[in-house]
């Protein structure tokens, strides 16, 4: 496709979060025929793109967890990972017309994450943005206790009403690198549980370093200390049940909060 044919196609997907928008001002609740006609426009346009070839679009598939209790609306928590999809998704056709353009015009094109680490005339880094009160979440691929973790983490968030992203996925690919450099873009906090130091969170943690935001580094007793001192917060826990409590006290004296009434 031509960069003004992926320009195209952003404009949809901007209709669509447009009609998302209206949506949601204007009900409480997304039943599925409605969440069905955003995801239709959402997956025509993966399907277009998919079979160009220029750019590889995931679909949108809903699982049995994204439906209320009731089975006729949608969780709130799925429409925000669809709007967020849709939003990468539009990053990333951005980032591919640049591309185009600076190839026809002679150009070496930039890399797709430069404006994540950017830096000044001093070759520090400049500060970045963030959406407010919003925490990137990164859990060892393997860990057993994953899921265990994640819902204690999530607890405590929920303490202060902060809400959060999950990365829990080995980002050896593009989209995989990208999406995560968006996650630590965009959050004000980085929470990150080192237990086996694998792959993917030794990696987000060092990009949470290079791109400026505070870290809160989670750690078994059992194994040795690591990067507290480069770090806004460090909870050893012998026990899951040790992470709540003590990340809520972090996260009271890191950022001044008091929790939700």
């Amino acid at each position: 496709m031509t960069a003004s044919e992926l320009a195209a196609l952003i404009e949809e997907f901007d209709y669509i979060l447009a009609k998302i928008s209206k949506h949601l001002k204007n009900n409480q609740y997304v039943y599925l025929r409605v969440f069905d006609s955003w995801t239709e426009g959402y997956n025509s346009i993966a399907t277009r793109l998919n079979d160009d070839g220029t750019i590889r679009v995931p679909v949108f598939k809903l699982s049995p967890i994204d439906y209320s209790p009731s089975g006729k609306s949608i969780k709130e928590e799925c429409i925000k990972r669809f709007v967020k999809t849709i939003t990468h998704q539009v990053s990333r056709l951005e980032d591919k017309i640049n591309e185009i353009i600076s190839i026809d015009n002679g150009r070496v094109p930039p890399s797709s994450l430069e404006r994540f680490f950017q830096d000044n005339d001093d070759k520090r880094p400049l500060e970045t943005a963030m959406v407010e009160e919003h925490v990137t979440v990164v859990l060892p691929m393997e860990k057993s206790e994953r899921k265990i973790n994640h819902d204690l983490i999530k607890s405590a968030l929920d303490t202060f009403n902060l809400p959060a992203s999950l990365n829990s996925h080995a980002a050896l690919d593009d989209d995989s690198l990208s999406q995560m450099c968006r996650d630590l873009h965009y959050s004000r906090l980085v929470i990150i549980d080192i237990a086996g130091q694998s792959a993917n969170v030794m990696l987000a943690l060092g990009l949470a370093y290079g791109s400026g935001k505070p870290v809160v580094i989670l750690q078994p007793e059992s194994e040795t200390e690591f990067g507290k001192a480069y770090s806004s917060g460090h909870l050893k826990y012998s026990e899951s049940t040790d992470i709540r409590t003590g990340l809520e006290a972090i996260l009271s004296e890191l950022l001044s909060l008091q929790p939700a009434t």
